[in-house]
């Protein structure tokens, strides 16, 4: 059995968990990867993520509509978008909706350059095809990627 991942040893037992701890595992190693990649424009990889979903609505997101994409709670949502909005790249009306501003395009336009780049190496080395993870993820499960996308 594989020395790096010992929960294989049990899989008839649990397949199910011991899946989902192998996903815990490569997302938390992708966000390190991709993360590490992002400090230089002072991004992580979940705010990439939330400008990017901000972005794809014009006419911008409630707190609550954001929370559900990113999947979290509306107060974690406001902590985690309010350093956004300070470093200008999102904007908060009155109402709380949050919008995308024109800096924070340019940040996402020079953040998935870098962000492509760390992913593509982090799919070389771990030898998983991002089209077929994709195709897994997106056909119908109840994960919904495509939030992330513009």
């Amino acid at each position: 059995m594989n020395s790096e991942h010992p929960t294989l040893e049990t899989a008839d037992a649990a397949p199910n968990l011991d899946a989902a701890l192998l996903l815990a595992g490569a997302k938390s190693s992708l966000d390190t990867v991709i993360g590490t990649a992002l400090s230089r424009v002072g991004l992580s990889l979940d705010d990439l993520r939330r400008l990017r979903i901000i972005g794809a609505r014009p006419q911008g997101l409630t707190r609550e509509n954001l929370a559900e994409a990113m999947g979290e709670t509306r107060s974690s949502t406001v902590r985690s978008s309010l350093p956004l909005v300070k470093l200008g790249w999102l904007s908060r009306s009155e109402s709380g909706d949050f919008t995308l501003t024109d800096s924070g395009r340019v940040l996402i336009d020079q953040a998935e350059g870098i962000a492509e780049n760390a992913a593509s190496r982090w799919f070389t080395d771990t030898a998983l095809s991002p089209a077929e993870v994709i195709s897994t993820l997106t056909s119908g499960s109840g994960v919904n990627a495509a939030d992330s996308r513009r």
